[in-house]
């Protein structure tokens, strides 16, 4: 059990020393003596090839967030890791067996044993409050790779644990066998649904199956461990543990940032499109926004209201001096439901602004559109709750050259980084910007767009915005910030990274930044692989860092 524990805190602190290494550069980049020397941040050709080849490609050809059938392939890096995993359970159960006969036995015992020892890694894997996240800087979706993968590899051993002492017991030995069959049935029916069709049809009963689960799966193990050897019953009180401070730590979250009670939120649709802008009007001074954050939004005015979905916001507007008008009172026609607390100032100084974009699903996302759509303007005055803020801002600023590549509502994570750019506070490492945003809509867009319109982007020669209109129909006419560059075709994401990638200043790192839907992300990681090949690890060439926000299941 040590050796297991031991492995992931040797790759933790890998991830720890990646970590600190990227926000050294983040912070003591020198842009002079990088061109000087051309050394600094030229990376070696055989570590560009190990991540070109091992680290960063997806597993099979170049789908990792799409699904191949009804499955999603990790991506070769978190396969190693996995594979590495299960072979090290696979030594530990397999071998060395003692020559007394006892085989079934004690393959049994070790089963079980391991089963046990696993439980605290994939219980701390699940939270969204995983302190792993902010000491590694790996995405949640990595942590939840391995959470699904170390519980399967658990469920596995328990299931053998439980069948070689039933077989033991068929042989005429007592075992107590029921608590241990029931913690294996529920731990099993719990992997069962945990498919991916059942997440994405229906996520709230697979969370509520999911949570009902555990519980009961710890409830049954408990009974079956408490009158054992060797103190096995910690395992149980350690994962309870790891399990309740994620939900205190969620408690808190939410108590900070709303101890003024709950936020105004209006919510309306986007004319001539299903997509949902929400701007939530915080009653706090600060909702601890970076580029990246991610909120769990709670509707208290739904009769389901301990319901909670991911966001990512997509802008943030402090309180200012200027004048702006607060949202209107609801109408007296309008359900109670959708009373706002508001103060009773018509006008007065500018109001903090939260602002999401949504694109409604099934559940609760499509009940809200539902609801605006049946709204005599749609648009909808309500209450809010905000969880958060989680989430990991990239440090872009320490990279000369950026390359941002959204699709869709991912233009949440891409625009905090094009406004932090265009700041004057911004640094002065970056010497060239690229967004590539690609949009089936041209109305969301120029919503979306219309925001930036104060920022000068005509002036900037660091900066490029390149729109995509993949469905526009004859007649459209849409209106844009001058400097933004539209195309009506979807975007060439792969000849995009590497023609960037090769015309970079010779010898400075480039940063890659991939936000949106499966099949943007995906090629993004497919383009940032082909520029490693051909424009990284050699000569002259400096590195290529990718990270991935991926909005899928």
């Amino acid at each position: 059990r040590n050796v297991l524990y031991i492995v992931v805190g040797i790759v933790t602190f890998i991830g720890l020393i990646t970590s600190l290494v990227t926000s050294y550069r983040a912070t003591n980049y020198d842009d002079g003596e990088s061109q000087a020397s051309g050394i600094r941040q030229r990376p070696t050709r055989l570590k560009t090839w190990f991540r070109r080849k091992f680290l960063l490609p997806a597993l099979f050809g170049r789908k990792h967030v799409q699904p191949l059938g009804y499955y999603q392939f990790p991506t070769r890096g978190q396969t190693l890791m996995v594979v590495g995993y299960v072979l090290l359970n696979i030594v530990f159960l397999a071998t060395d067996f003692p020559g007394d006969g006892r085989t079934i036995k004690t393959l049994s015992d070790r089963a079980g044993h391991l089963a046990v020892v696993n439980m605290p890694l994939y219980f701390l894997f699940a939270g969204r409050n995983n302190i792993l996240i902010w000491v590694t800087s790996w995405p949640q979706r990595d942590f939840q790779v391995f959470h699904k993968w170390i519980a399967r590899v658990s469920t596995l051993e328990a299931i053998i644990h439980s069948a070689g002492y039933g077989y033991v017991a068929a042989q005429g030995r007592e075992y107590t066998l029921e608590s241990a069959l029931e913690a294996t049935v529920v731990v099993s029916a719990m992997l069962l649904f945990s498919v991916m069709s059942a997440r994405k049809h229906c996520y709230e009963l697979f969370l509520a199956v999911h949570i009902l689960c555990a519980i009961l799966f710890l409830v049954f193990l408990y009974h079956h461990l408490k009158d054992m050897p060797h103190h096995y019953t910690i395992y149980v009180g350690i994962c309870s543990g790891i399990w309740a401070l994620d939900r205190v730590l969620r408690v808190a979250r939410l108590v900070i940032t709303n101890k003024n009670g709950k936020h105004t939120a209006r919510a309306r649709i986007i004319p001539h499109t299903s997509t949902i802008l929400l701007a939530v009007y915080p009653n706090i001074e600060d909702v601890g926004f970076a580029p990246g954050a991610h909120y769990f939004l709670y509707f208290p005015d739904k009769w389901c209201f301990w319901e909670s979905h991911p966001f990512t916001a997509l802008s943030w507007r402090p309180t200012g001096p200027n004048l702006t008008r607060a949202p209107p009172k609801p109408h007296k026609g309008i359900q109670k439901m959708r009373i706002v607390t508001t103060s009773s100032a018509r006008r007065g100084p500018q109001r903090a602004k939260l602002t999401f974009l949504i694109h409604p699903r099934k559940g609760m996302t499509r009940d809200l559109l539902n609801r605006l759509q049946a709204s005599p303007h749609q648009s909808l005055d309500m209450p809010v709750l905000l969880e958060g803020p989680y989430g990991i801002a990239r440090p872009v600023q320490a990279f000369p050259t950026v390359v941002i590549i959204a699709g869709g509502v991912g233009i949440s994570t891409a625009l905090p980084y094009l406004q932090q750019q265009m700041s004057p506070n911004r640094g002065e490492i970056t010497r060239r910007f690229l967004l590539i945003w690609s949009v089936r809509d041209g109305i969301m867009a120029q919503k979306i767009l219309a925001s930036i319109n104060s920022l000068g982007l005509s002036f900037r020669s660091d900066v490029e915005l390149k729109l995509f209109i993949t469905r526009a129909k004859d007649g459209d006419v849409f209106r844009f910030p001058i400097g933004v560059k539209v195309r009506y075709r979807r975007p060439k994401i792969e000849r995009t990274i590497l023609r960037e990638a090769r015309s970079r200043i010779p010898g400075t790192p480039m940063a890659v930044v991939a936000c949106g839907g499966a099949a943007v992300v995906d090629c993004a990681r497919k383009g940032a692989v082909m520029a490693l090949k051909k424009a990284a690890g050699r000569r002259g060439m400096g590195e290529i860092v990718y990270w991935e926000e991926g909005y899928g299941w």
